[in-house]
């Protein structure tokens, strides 16, 4: 029996995914473990194994379209390797094959008048001219009723492109009829045109659809927007103090993990430490209350390529500076080689997003649902600023806090902004 290949499901919230690339070709030989294709999902790119060996067949197309959970994207034909393997040879082909059947009736495969005999066990023989047997005919008679369509149907479908999978047949036990293709076609037919990506309107606008990730990207804070009341503040702080405990920490550091630490890690690292001290912004929204962690799982926001990911790094408030730095290192590289794992943007209770290396000066950010609330930072700059009765200048950041004030009040962001400041002034030896 042949081998289905389906869309795999890798994460709990996974309900669709993207065939990225397929690495392998109609009628290639792939050994069970085999990587066949590149999965986009919401959250990363994963690689997918063959579940058993064979000839691969039936290879689903590849046109950016979400497909759903558990949808069959090819099949490997297991029966020619079989056979092999039992000593057959080449000489002997799988059961249920054009030739097979043909050598079945005592005719040569390739004559014009081969018929398929009747095979003892066979679930669908279909007498005929074996060489008048398209693929998709000879791979929907192997999986027999798995395909549940009509001749007719498949030919229909052929005909005019329509994946028959797609359709709900209204023949017994779902078989897809022809008039299912049929009606397929006119929804088509009636259904509004929509340009494709590269396609431009009338004024020269063209049309990018987004992408799984940014789809998501944009469900989740839409709906944060809608459903979390956010407000924010904002606050300058001066960076002289953290600036030299990074650059005295930095080689111990490097020595240790190979890595010198960024004004991120740092931050992170002390916002962490702040957090604990102030739960209802370390806290998450759940229906009518607030659930509050007793650690800080803490989520940095990284682009690559315009697409916006989230890793998190766990415990934040118990690891030292150098642990950070070794994984922020790890996560960072794992997002930009897309190598990313749905696991490791779980869980996250607060999120840092620093957008100063782009030169942003200050943003405020949207909240990563269900946290109770994001620190925007902007760059570092050097700016005027009294100090002891003389204007001097100094390097200052600019951060901003978006709260869910339905879960923090001002006054307790604004605790928790003024300790972050002093943590930022007068850091202690970075660890």
């Amino acid at each position: 029996m042949p081998i289905e290949v389906v869309l795999p499901k890798v994460d709990m919230d996974m309900e669709s995914g993207v065939i990225a690339e397929w690495k392998v070709s109609e009628g290639d030989l792939v050994r069970a473990g085999d990587v066949l294709f590149d999965m986009e999902t919401a959250k990363s790119i994963m690689e997918v194994e063959a579940p058993g060996t064979g000839r691969i067949r039936g290879l689903a197309s590849v046109d950016g379209q979400p497909i759903a959970v558990g949808t069959p994207v090819a099949w490997i034909d297991d029966e020619p390797e079989r056979a092999h393997r039992e000593g057959a040879g080449e000489a002997t082909p799988a059961q249920g094959t054009p030739s097979a059947t043909t050598a079945a009736a005592g005719a040569p495969a390739s004559g014009p008048t081969a018929t398929a005999a009747p095979t003892a066990g066979a679930r669908h023989p279909t007498p005929g001219p074996a060489e008048a047997r398209p693929l998709d005919d000879f791979v929907a008679d192997l999986i027999g009723e798995e395909l549940r369509a009509t001749p007719l149907a498949r030919s229909l479908g052929r005909e005019h492109g329509v994946d028959l999978r797609a359709l709900r047949g209204s023949g017994p036990r779902g078989r897809v009829q022809a008039v299912d293709v049929e009606d397929a076609l006119k929804m088509r037919a009636e259904a509004p045109v929509v340009r494709d990506a590269d396609a431009t309107a009338a004024d020269g606008a063209t049309r990018v659809p987004f992408s799984p990730t940014r789809r998501v990207i944009a469900e989740r804070l839409a709906q944060s927007m809608q459903a979390a009341p956010h407000f924010y503040l904002t606050a300058h702080v001066e960076m002289t103090a953290l600036r030299a405990a990074l650059d005295a920490a930095a080689p111990g550091i490097v020595a240790a993990t190979g890595t010198r630490p960024g004004m991120t890690v740092a931050l992170a690292w002390l916002v962490a430490r702040v957090l604990v001290r102030h739960p209802l912004l370390n806290a998450s929204a759940a229906a009518d209350a607030a659930l509050l962690h007793r650690h800080v799982h803490l989520g940095i926001a990284i682009d690559r390529d315009g697409e916006l990911s989230v890793p998190v790094l766990r415990d934040a408030d118990t690891r030292t500076l150098a642990e950070l730095t070794r994984d922020f290192a790890a996560v960072r590289t794992a997002v930009q080689d897309r190598t990313i794992q749905p696991a490791a943007m779980r869980g996250g209770t607060f999120t840092i997003s620093n957008l100063g290396m782009h030169g942003v000066d200050a943003f405020t950010a949207i909240i990563n649902p269900p946290q109770s609330a994001i620190l925007a930072v902007g760059r570092t700059v050097d700016t005027p600023v009294g100090r002891d009765g003389a204007i001097v200048l100094r390097p200052m950041a600019t951060l901003s806090l978006s709260s869910d004030h339905r879960i923090v009040d001002g006054v307790t962001a604004a605790r928790f902004m003024a300790d972050l400041r002093r943590a930022i002034e007068a850091p202690d030896a970075l660890a």
